[in-house]
């Protein structure tokens, strides 16, 4: 056998080995002989795990709780996380979007599968499940076309009356979404909530007083084919909340307080101590803009010993107009006292296109003061960068004050003190809403406000003002999920990109929790040593490698681990003539080289020509010819090759894709006949080359209206 053909062989036996320990499903899908020939074991890595979506704690002894994961199934522990028990890797799907104990009877566990965050690394689930032995097996309930689990809710002494938040389809229509209410323990489920098959309801939370009053939010999103990082819908029409006080009989509209144009993803916290008290981060279709009526005074300065001095006029600005000019120290406007130049930014943003401001300022010593009518800030050229953009898509903390009179309309953290039936904006922040939208309240004292995003908020006065510094004890960033001590709110549960975390002390300190192997493994590669290293690429966890096998009776541990590659890992390949020769790849294009025997690096991306735009898939697929393995090809909107492992990398296509926002999804080179490609895209196209790249035929071609494509006839190297 050839070392091509054991490399090959390897990594088909060793997908499965990984995937078992990953939870994933994908072993199902290949032939039962396949699974038949050999014995299953876990190899790791342990140390990187994968994205926890929900936490449920038993809270008569908190020491039992669940962790639901986005693709790798459930776990309970029942000393504290000491250790964990795997209880839902039999099921047809293991993405779960939410767990949930009855605080009645700790046997009585709901899960709904198909996570509830709308991205590119999102898998679907069939429907309800519930368990009667504490975990020990599940039963599917149904709601079997829901696809998305966005929240449960159990009723606190009946445990057979359950709510259920159906999101629905990530990629199109379906009827079988909204709120689900039974009241026999899931034998008969009621729709009592519908706003149309294009909206579901995304969290659902029961008044800790009242179980027969309950907030639901319902969202509208919609993703494409392209794998970018935001669905292609964010916001609609059927995005909003719902509040009703007798057990889902009736249900109103809540718009008091809340932004009157298009919504997105909402969630919501009660506070338990006094449940009138809600808090709930909310998106909005203006979130991160500035006002229509944004002030403008023209002027760039910088820090003064007090005040901010001026350093560049924007002529015939208003700041010129009313004789401003370089080298000037600003020291008050209207009265107050300025510090710093940011605090000379936050005072104009906060007032509003015509306002009147008297400036005191100093020139030469001599000290001065002026009056000056603002302007509305320019579309584009002296426009400054816009201070509200928390980039991916979200806004930054702390600037509800900037935003103008209508600054309730742009999203952020709000609260009600009746119960949820009227809201008052109190903060800006609201970090990418469609990946977190998550807030927590202390269940002992509301100024405790927890908002959970890429970095880990916290407030002590109750949301007036966030610090992005809950995760400085070196956790993971990318936070999903919170349970808060009732009896110690210092005690809480953290659930994230990179596995699970506690804190006794408030979050100024964290223990990680990763001893169980859930990390969301896209692609596995193996070396042609007989005993052979394994490596793959992990979702927000690079790409690491380790051994298949090692000297330890308990085989390898998480030390034996090491990265390779940083980002978001997918694709990780091995020269199989050079096994210490490994190649890694990152979200968009990313992708790389590193010789471990060595130490040599680089980084591999193709230099575009003028006037030439390329473009890579999240996942972007390259290979290794079977044929010369120092030949490497990848592709994004065009095919690429470099005849010398990644380096000097050309096009040898014309624009493959159907449409301006696809790009390359799959590649692969005959192992017979060198030379013979086949590509795929996001967007259905489907190409392949005879002749190493000089000539592609199309397999299947559709223009997508309204798009420039590549033209369908055969196109010669580029």
């Amino acid at each position: 056998m050839s070392k091509y053909a054991r490399s090959a062989t390897a990594s088909l036996l060793f997908l499965g080995t990984l995937f078992l320990a990953c939870g994933s499903v994908a072993l199902a899908q290949a032939p039962k002989e396949w699974a038949d020939l050999v014995t299953w074991r876990s190899i790791g890595p342990a140390s990187m795990s994968g994205r926890i979506t929900a936490i449920a704690v038993y809270e008569k002894e908190p020491t039992t709780f669940w962790i639901a994961s986005a693709s790798g199934g459930l776990l309970k522990t029942t000393n504290n996380g000491i250790d964990f028990t795997h209880q839902f890797d039999n099921q047809p799907t293991v993405s779960i979007g939410d767990v949930q104990v009855a605080q009645s009877d700790p046997n009585i566990v709901w899960v709904g599968t198909g996570e509830s965050n709308p991205r590119n690394s999102v898998a679907y689930g069939d429907g309800v499940y519930k368990s009667t032995d504490g975990g020990k097996t599940f039963n599917n309930m149904g709601l079997k076309s829901s696809f998305q689990i966005g929240r449960i809710a159990i009723h606190p002494t009946n445990p057979d009356i359950v709510y259920v938040g159906a999101l629905g389809r990530l990629w199109g229509p379906n009827e079988e979404r909204g709120l689900f209410k039974t009241v026999d323990g899931g034998k008969k489920w009621e729709k009592i909530h519908f706003v149309d098959d294009k909206t579901g309801v995304i969290d659902v939370q029961m008044n800790p007083a009242n179980p027969e009053e309950l907030l639901i939010a319902t969202y509208e999103r919609l993703r494409d084919n392209t794998d970018a990082n935001d669905p292609i819908k964010r916001y609609g029409a059927g995005s909003g909340m719902y509040k009703t006080t007798d057990g889902g009989k009736t249900f109103a509209k809540v718009t008091s307080g809340l932004p009157t144009c298009k919504m997105g993803r909402i969630g919501l916290s009660y506070f338990r101590a006094d449940p009138k008290v809600v808090f709930a981060v909310i998106e909005s279709e203006k979130i991160a803009k500035e006002p229509d009526n944004a002030s403008f005074i023209g002027l760039r300065g910088e820090d003064a010993e007090i005040g901010a001095r001026i350093i560049d006029i924007t002529k015939d600005a208003p700041a010129d107009k009313a004789g401003l000019k370089t080298g000037d120290v600003i020291l008050e406007i209207d009265g107050r006292l300025i510090v710093s130049n940011e605090e000379f930014d936050m005072s104009i943003r906060r007032k509003l296109a015509g306002d009147k401001i008297k400036v005191r300022f100093v020139r030469e010593k001599v000290p001065n003061e002026v009056e000056i009518e603002l302007g509305k800030r320019p579309a584009s050229g002296a426009r400054a960068r816009n201070v509200f953009d928390g980039s991916l898509g979200g806004q930054v903390e702390n600037r509800q004050d900037q935003q103008g009179p209508e600054g309730f309309q742009y999203g952020g953290i709000y609260v009600s003190e009746d119960g949820g039936s009227s809201w008052t904006r109190v903060n800006s922040l609201n970090p990418r809403p469609m990946y977190y939208s998550q807030v927590r309240v202390d269940p002992v004292d509301r100024k405790n406000v927890y908002v959970l995003g890429t970095s880990l908020y916290r407030s002590s006065d109750g949301g007036k003002t966030f610090k992005g510094d809950g995760g400085n004890d070196g956790i993971h960033v990318d936070h999903h999920a919170m349970w808060i001590d009732s009896a110690n709110p210092k005690h809480m549960i953290l659930g994230n990109d990179g596995g699970l975390h506690v804190t006794y002390d408030r979050m100024d300190n964290w223990d990680s929790l990763n001893n169980f192997a859930i990390g969301q493994f896209y692609h596995v590669g193996v070396d042609t040593r007989r005993d052979y290293k394994v490596y793959g690429g992990l979702q927000d966890n690079g790409s690491w490698g380790g051994p298949n096998r090692s000297g330890q009776d308990s085989g390898p541990v998480n030390t034996d681990w090491f990265r390779v590659g940083g980002g978001d890992g997918f694709i990780t390949l091995v020269d199989p003539e050079d096994p210490d020769q490994i190649y890694f790849s990152s979200q968009n294009g990313g992708m790389g080289r590193i010789n471990t025997r060595t130490g040599e690096r680089g980084f591999i991306r193709p230099r575009p020509q003028r006037g030439t735009t390329y473009r890579f898939n999240w996942k972007t697929p390259f290979l290794l010819s079977p044929h010369n393995s120092k030949m490497y090809y990848c592709a994004g909107n065009y095919v690429f090759r470099s005849y010398n492992k990644g380096d000097n990398l050309a096009a040898i296509s014309k624009e493959i894709t159907n449409s301006i926002k696809g790009s390359a999804s799959t590649l692969t080179e005959s192992p017979v006949q060198q030379g013979v490609l086949y590509v795929g895209t996001t967007c259905g196209a489907v190409w392949m080359t005879k002749d190493g790249g000089l000539n592609w035929d199309p397999i299947f071609y559709k223009k997508i209206e309204g798009e420039t494509a590549a033209a369908p006839e055969q196109s010669e190297s580029g």
